[in-house]
Formats: structure tokens, sequence, C-alpha cells
């Protein structure tokens, strides 16, 4: 190897010697950065080969190779774990409307009761005024009548002392005994 390098080396080496003038500023500058680069990549190839280079190197790429494996069954756990999200998210979904509905339906019936108790109490209400303004009514009708009795009693009293005299006023007294007895 070392061989071939210094035979490639030695072949551009010598036409530049040979025009190394004013104009081979520029050829020599060619020919040693070629000579670097070969250099260069001589150098890759030694370390390439003693530190087992191809060795490294599928270690390395059995590595990758196993991370990439793993990503992807990491990724396909993921993926399925979102499929059963997915699917417990649309029964929560489903659950809950079920919830909803069961709340409004039970809400309206609780509601319907709460004005059906409304109206029978209401009702109760109007009755028990109704029979509270009678009872009042009578009692009214009563203590009009009582009054009325009384002044009357008044009245006729005054009128039959004012219109009988004495003597018929014991007359109709002791009639009245009379017929008691």
């Amino acid at each position: 190897m070392i061989t071939l390098l210094s035979a490639i080396l030695f072949i551009f080496l010598l036409p530049s010697y040979a025009h190394a003038g004013e104009e081979g500023f520029f050829t020599m500058n060619l020919l040693w950065s070629i000579i670097n680069f070969v250099i260069l990549v001589a150098g890759f190839v030694y370390l390439y080969k003693k530190f087992h280079g191809e060795k490294l190197f599928k270690t390395r790429k059995e590595n990758i190779e196993k991370l990439i494996k793993e990503a992807m069954d990491l990724k396909q756990k993921a993926m399925d774990r979102h499929g059963d999200a997915e699917k417990q998210l649309s029964q929560f979904d489903k659950i809950n409307k079920e919830i909803t509905d069961d709340m409004n339906a039970r809400a309206e019936k609780e509601k319907q009761a709460i004005v059906d108790e409304g109206r029978l109490m209401i009702e109760r209400l109007k009755q028990e005024g109704d029979r509270i303004s009678d009872t009042e009514i009578q009692k009214a009708k009563e203590m009009i009548t009582d009054h009325i009795k009384s002044q009357l009693y008044e009245l006729s009293k005054k009128y039959i002392e004012d219109s009988i005299d004495e003597n018929a006023q014991h007359n109709v007294t002791d009639k009245f005994i009379g017929k008691v007895q």
C-alpha cells in the first residue's frame, strides 16, 4: 500500500518539478493539495483498519437498527393505546349522553310533579279560601241578623211603650205568662 502511494506521489511530483518556474506556482499548490488529500484518505483508511472500522460500523448499524425497531414497537404501542383511548372516549361520550338524557327526563318529570303539586295546592287553597269566606259571610249575616234583631227589639219596645199604655202592657204580659204556664 505504501509503495502504491509512493508511486502515485512520484508521478504527480515529477512533472511539477519540471515546470517549476513562474507558472509552476499554481501547479505546486494543486500538487500539495492533492498530496494532502491522499495523506488524509490514507490516514482514514489506516485508522479504519487499525480500530476495526467494519466491526465498529457494524455494531453501530446493529444498535441503530435495534433502536429503530424499539421505536417502531413503541410507536405501535402508542397507536394501540391511542385507539383504546379513542374507544374509551367514545364510550364515555355515549355514557355521558345517556346520563344527560336520563337526568333531563328525570328533571322534566320532577318539574311536572312540582307543577301538578302546585296546581293541587292552589286548588286546595282556593277551596279553603272559599270555605273561610263562606264562614265569614255566614258570621257576618248572623251578626247583622243579631244586630237587626236587637235594633228591631229596641224599636218594638219603644213603639210598644209609646203606643200602649200601662194597663194594656200588664194585660199583654199577663196573657203571655198565662200561655207560657
